[in-house]
């Protein structure tokens, strides 16, 4: 080809750059089947004894090992070829088509086919696609992934509770690893990045540095919230304590009152006040409008003092909070709702309120 017919696309990777990141993937999706590769021989060897004879060590090894040299091999094969189809495409897609034409000395043609791709919802972003070298980056990871979680798949002689702590163990190193995760890999941040001149990681490091001061992740701004504006915004009272719970009574806002009264059950792994944040995203002001006195337990946050208290200890916490309430007000039967965690515990309860026939408690 003449100098004068060589064609540099604006914007796009030059050779040195394609050949480049030719080797950091590769060299990367290797890195990867070698660290997945030594996870599941610590698992295997965790606990087996330090043994001394090699042949008796090898008699101790669960049967699986022995396949996973061919589930290795297997994964390799499949990824070299999913790699160069995904490679290919990206080859395609980027190329102008009549450099393509005249490289192959034929007439003017397409360019190559794109691979169908593999989706996502971590890249539903049209960055991840608009770009073909962050498409290279997503699909590759995508690709090394789906690899991965086939060795633990193509390894025979494993019993499926340990199958699925290899799968489980694999899984969130994948995650751990998006390219999502990075900035400098993901066009979103990029993007963020040349709009705010560099404040936005200024931010994100000032929040990193904040967190690791208090020695724990925050997800929302603290001072974000205002009792009584935008969070726990029904007046109430808490009628009842426990070591596992406190119960709040909220008081109906209505001249008629219905004469069952409500107990709400929230997990115990959130706020009870999510069912309360403003006027406008409030359950229990809605319910306390159509003249139901509300209950509500909010459940002691978990600590060191709490190490011993399993799911039993819940269910007879719920049986308590539902006597409780009928001996206040001096009625029959409470309605109840439980939602997440405490719904499926409260599916129990009155499982065992009914074998016990003390169903009519709950109405």
């Amino acid at each position: 080809m003449s100098a004068e017919n060589d064609f540099t696309p604006p914007g796009l990777p030059t050779l040195e750059e394609m050949q480049h990141w030719t080797w950091v993937f590769g060299r990367a999706q290797q890195m990867m089947l070698e660290h997945a590769a030594t996870m599941a021989q610590q698992m295997a060897q965790k606990d087996l004894p330090q043994l001394t004879d090699p042949a008796a060590f090898q008699a101790k090894l669960p049967a699986w090992m022995g396949s996973m040299p061919q589930a290795m091999l297997d994964a390799q094969a499949d990824m070299w070829r999913d790699g160069m189809t995904l490679w290919q495409g990206f080859i395609g897609a980027i190329t102008p088509p009549a450099l393509i034409a005249e490289h192959e000395g034929g007439p003017p043609a397409t360019p190559a086919q794109v691979p169908e791709l593999r989706s996502d919802r971590r890249f539903a972003a049209r960055q991840w696609h608009d770009n073909p070298v962050y498409a290279l980056i997503q699909q590759s990871y995508l690709m090394v992934s789906e690899q991965m979680l086939r060795v633990a798949d193509r390894l025979e002689g494993l019993e499926p509770k340990q199958k699925e702590k290899l799968r489980f163990a694999l899984k969130g190193m994948i995650d751990a690893s998006s390219p999502a995760n990075f900035a400098l890999t993901n066009p979103l941040v990029m993007e963020k990045m040349v709009e705010s001149k560099g404040e936005n990681l200024l931010k994100g490091l000032d929040h990193m540095l904040s967190d690791m001061r208090k020695g724990q992740l925050t997800h929302t701004d603290p001072n974000a919230f205002e009792l009584g504006r935008n969070i726990a915004v029904t007046p109430g009272k808490v009628v009842y304590e426990s070591p596992l719970f406190q119960l709040i009574q909220y008081a109906p806002a209505t001249d008629e009152v219905v004469e069952t009264p409500l107990v709400i059950f929230p997990p115990w792994i959130n706020r009870f006040y999510i069912l309360d944040l403003n006027p406008q995203k409030s359950f229990v002001k809605w319910a306390t409008e159509q003249g139901i006195t509300v209950f509500m337990v909010s459940w002691k946050s978990a600590d060191e003092s709490m190490a011993e208290v399993i799911w039993d200890d819940y269910v007879k916490a719920q049986i308590e909070a539902i006597d409780t309430v009928r001996d206040l007000l001096e009625v029959p039967s409470v309605h109840t709702i439980g939602y997440c965690v405490a719904g499926t515990t409260l599916a129990a309860t009155l499982a065992l309120l009914a074998k016990r026939g003390e169903a009519e408690r709950v109405k």
